[in-house]
Formats: structure tokens, C-alpha cells, sequence
């Protein structure tokens, strides 16, 4: 397995996925509907939330007309800590993978290589893409978002009468966009150019799971955009729980035998 299919494979957990389409047609609510938007948004922004997850996972991606499934362990905690364990379809280790959200270590269970570097390296960029914040990862990965994104946001329906909430982004080319489900839980939240209205980041959510906080978990979450080279799902298949979890869970330390190599954006 080289290094650019490890990362297409670890990448499904740090959120990616991949094809250009068009944001939905929508017009503007009348003061009515204005006001109860705004009553739905403030009580998702509102309500209490877990800050990590321990779980077991399905990871899908699909390219090139190809499908790969592969069951993971999974640990993450706000705002960007992650350790995902992923085996291949008989249970075997194929890769280790821990980040803190600014440096990762990649372990390669087949070739006995490891990999290390920063989050920010040109390299990560291609799967987890410089509009997103790595910071933003775990807002991500719960289904809930970032209370900046829908600063002076602007609420306006579809077709179907669901509501989609257009918040801004720091960079002034990308726009925010989520709409929430009928019990107040995110269903897609888009990142789009804002020239051209495309499509470059999606996530769908579904099959939510309840948890000991206000806000419920996400059971699958589908990924796709033009930023991004494949389609991706993960489908939380088991909650073990949603409390503290030690930092040194993230920390993946490599064995002796290991060749290492630390990254750099000539890679």
C-alpha cells in the first residue's frame, strides 16, 4: 500500500469525499417564517453537546467506478484530536492513524512504515482542504456547527419548504450553508464557491443516535465535492460512549522495526 492509498483510506476520517453539483434553488421567507427559522437556529445553537466519541466504524469510499468498505476503530475529541484504527475485510491491522489536529503519525501495519508530519502540509491539504479549519473537525464529525459560520447568516426555503441557513466564511470566497431536519438536528452542511455557487464540500447526515447530552450523534455521514477525489461514508456502527478521553490516545508511537519518514510538502 503506498503512502497516496493510505491516505485515501485514512482520509475518510478526517472528512472528505467528491463531485460538482449545484446548490438548491431558493427564495426568501416571509416575517413569519423568518421568525420561526431563527427560533429552530437558536435552539440547535443552544442546546448541549458531547466533546468526544469512542466508536466502532464503517468506512466506504467510492472512485473511478470502485467501492472499498473497510471496518475502523474510532476515537475523536474536540476540537481536532482523532485515532482511527482501520483493519482490512478479514480483521487485520492495516493502518493506525493519530492526530492532535496540528501533527499526525501514520502507521503503515503492511510495509512496517510510519509517517509524521503537520496537518497543514500540502500533502494533508489534498484530503482535508485548506477551506476547512482543522479546528473544525470535530464540529464536523458530530454534526453540529461552528456558532461563527452563521454570523449575519440569511435564512431562505426550497422548493420542499426546508430551510437553508447562508452564513459567511473568513476566507470571502467560500459561503456556509446548512438546513436542519424536522427534531432540530443538521442534515447537510455545504461549503460553496461563493462566485459560482458549486458545490465543493458536502456532508449529508442521517440515522441519528441519542446521547447523554441535548444534541444526538450522527449514525452515517456521506461526503462528497468537487475539492475532493472520491465519495466517502462513515456509519457509526457502535457507541461505546461519549466521556473524557486521554490525549495520549491520540499519540501513536511507532515501532523500533518502523522506517519513518517525516513529511514535508516536497512529498
Amino acid at each position: 500500500m503506498n503512502m497516496q492509498r493510505a491516505w485515501l483510506l485514512a482520509g475518510a476520517a478526517l472528512l472528505l469525499g467528491g463531485c460538482a453539483l449545484r446548490l438548491p434553488q431558493t427564495e426568501r421567507l416571509n416575517k413569519t417564517e423568518l421568525k420561526k427559522a431563527e427560533e429552530q437556529l437558536t435552539a440547535f445553537l443552544s442546546q448541549s453537546c458531547v466533546d468526544a466519541v469512542d466508536s466502532d466504524v464503517k468506512l466506504t469510499w467510492r472512485a473511478y467506478a470502485q467501492q472499498e468498505t473497510y471496518p475502523a476503530a474510532m476515537q475523536a475529541a474536540a476540537p481536532a484530536s482523532l485515532r482511527l484504527a482501520l483493519n482490512d475485510p478479514l480483521g487485520r491491522p492495516l493502518l493506525l492513524l493519530g492526530s492532535d489536529g496540528s501533527t499526525f503519525t501514520l502507521a503503515d501495519n503492511r510495509k512496517a512504515v510510519g509517517y509524521t508530519g503537520s496537518t497543514e502540509l500540502k500533502f494533508v491539504r489534498r484530503f482535508l482542504p485548506a477551506f476547512i479549519p482543522a479546528d473544525d473537525l470535530f464540529f464536523w464529525l458530530s454534526g453540529r456547527v461552528r456558532p461563527e459560520r452563521l454570523r449575519a447568516a440569511a435564512a431562505r426555503s426550497d422548493a420542499q419548504g426546508a430551510i437553508w441557513w447562508h452564513g459567511g466564511s473568513s476566507d470571502g470566497k467560500t459561503v456556509h450553508i446548512f438546513a436542519l431536519d424536522s427534531k432540530n438536528r443538521l442534515s447537510r452542511h455545504l461549503i460553496a464557491d461563493k462566485k459560482n455557487d458549486e458545490i465543493l464540500f458536502e456532508a449529508r447526515y442521517s440515522g441519528y443516535k441519542k446521547t447523554p447530552k441535548d444534541c444526538a450523534w450522527p449514525g452515517k455521514i456521506e461526503l462528497s465535492g468537487k475539492a475532493l477525489e472520491a465519495e466517502y461514508s462513515i456509519e457509526f456502527k457502535e457507541l461505546f460512549g461519549f466521556g473524557p478521553l486521554d490525549q495520549q490516545q491520540f499519540q501513536i508511537t511507532l515501532p523500533p522495526h518502523f522506517t519513518v519518514k517525516q513529511m514535508t510538502n516536497q512529498d
